[in-house]
């Protein structure tokens, strides 16, 4: 059987650089290129890019809990630089190293750590061609959690079932060795549940929804902690050979929401319950939002009631809160005035360097709105950032840096002549928060319309 492999941590790299094997000592003829991947393991960082200082094709950016796609290239000693684009849309580089990629072989360069500060490691492994079968490494990001155990079943089997597979430390990088080989060592493509214990505990603090596992190749499983608006434990990330990560809550994870009413004149009675389930109704003035609520994920019923007008209502509006998520819930007035409600996920992604602002027309006069984000030394011609043609009752989102922002709607009518719906002061959008903006009617502007900012 395959002996399970370590992988020690690189980061004397920067002074003595690597000592891993050539090309000449690698014979594997399946895979002939080298290559390498870049994960993003760091829980306050911005969207980082990895390139090369030479070789244009070394090229690729992730955020938190995401991965670059695999990149092929010639082996061998190649020069490689880590940056982030500040709100200047200045390059500040965060790393510069020598990086051996040798052929055959997969590297993986994984940031961990406080970004103001970042630690770069590199992992390899030989890639083998597969059949009907793959391979699992796995490695910790969490950085105030020593380590892991790590369980895995067949799917459907309870944890008493598990089968320890190896417990897994920060910055440390393991292969796990399948407990039931046949013909080989490695897993057998299916279904499978992962679980998290502490060490030496049989208490366990996580356990994913089943994982098909379909892809004859080389699977690492990423524990890291969760971030954005709701961060309440860890989560399970599975990188493959490509820039989409598949992320994995915890199934007992509970989700949140918030509400805001933008009637400009009237409360509203609102409420959210699941199956049996009755919360206390909530009481919301005009143009306010409650603050995040907690709850177990479902499928909850929204009602809403005007408190001037009971005729003006909505009943069993279906809301899904997945495990993990964090759900806005918009409560506004369709083009017929009648009441109706708009909702969203809101961003898992730290809000510290990069800002995923979500903007909501809610003014029925207008489709297609446009929002500049417009920046002191900027006009709405040559504004960097902004969502186009957001429809009515429709959400869209951007990502930006933080930085202090004018905000401007304007609406295109047909003959090209740009209406102006509202424009605000310079604003901060610099908290690490999740920022909400609405497009709104409103009989206090001079326009008839108004820009909020919810925080």
């Amino acid at each position: 059987m395959r002996s399970k492999v370590s992988f020690a941590l690189m980061g004397i790299v920067l002074a003595t650089g690597l000592t891993a094997c050539s090309s000449s000592d690698d014979g594997n003829q399946e895979f002939s290129s080298a290559y390498i991947q870049f994960y993003n393991g760091s829980a306050n960082s911005a969207l980082t890019t990895m390139r090369g200082t030479e070789k244009s094709t070394i090229r690729g950016s992730s955020s938190y809990g995401d991965s670059t796609s695999l990149i092929g290239v010639d082996g061998g000693f190649t020069e490689i630089e880590f940056f982030r684009t500040d709100s200047d849309d200045q390059e500040v580089i965060l790393e510069t190293r020598d990086v051996d990629i040798p052929n055959g072989q997969k590297t993986l360069v994984v940031m961990t750590g406080d970004f103001a500060s970042p630690t770069f490691n590199e992992y390899r492994f030989t890639r083998e061609e597969l059949s009907d079968h793959f391979r699992l490494f796995a490695m910790s990001v969490v950085a105030d959690q020593s380590s892991y155990d790590l369980y895995m079943s067949e799917s459907g089997a309870p944890f008493e079932q598990a089968n320890l597979l190896a417990t897994v430390n920060y910055e440390g990088f393991e292969e796990m060795e399948y407990w039931a080989p046949d013909e080989v060592d490695d897993f057998n493509e299916g279904s499978y549940t992962i679980y998290l214990t502490e060490p030496g505990s049989t208490d366990v603090i996580f356990e994913s929804n089943t994982i098909t596992f379909q892809f004859a190749t080389e699977y690492v499983l990423i524990i890291r902690g969760s971030s954005g608006a709701l961060q309440s434990g860890v989560e399970v990330d599975l990188v493959l050979n490509s820039s989409t990560v598949s992320n994995y809550d915890d199934v007992d994870a509970s989700a949140q929401y918030r509400i805001y009413n933008s009637l400009d004149n009237d409360g509203i009675t609102v409420s959210l319950n699941g199956n049996g389930d009755t919360n206390p109704s909530v009481d919301l003035a005009a143009n306010s939002k409650t603050d995040f609520t907690e709850v177990q994920f479902g499928d909850y019923r929204l009602t809403a009631t005007s408190n001037s007008d009971a005729t003006l209502n909505f009943n069993n509006r279906l809301v899904t809160l997945s495990q993990g998520a964090s759900k806005a819930i918009l409560i506004y007035q369709n083009e017929n005035d009648a009441l109706t409600s708009l909702s969203f996920n809101e961003s898992t992604q730290p809000q510290v360097y990069d800002k995923q602002v979500v903007a909501a027309n809610l003014v029925s006069d207008f489709t297609d709105v446009d929002l500049y984000f417009v920046r002191k030394d900027e006009t709405i011609e040559s504004a960097q950032y902004l969502i186009s043609s957001i429809d009515f009752g429709e959400s869209k989102t951007v990502t930006l840096p933080s930085d202090f922002y004018e905000l401007v709607a304007v609406f295109d009518d047909n003959e090209d002549t740009q209406v102006l719906l509202d424009r605000t002061v310079l604003l901060g959008l610099n908290e690490e928060i999740n920022y909400i903006i609405t497009i709104e009617e409103s009989l206090d502007s001079p326009t008839g319309y108004k820009i909020s900012l919810l925080k």
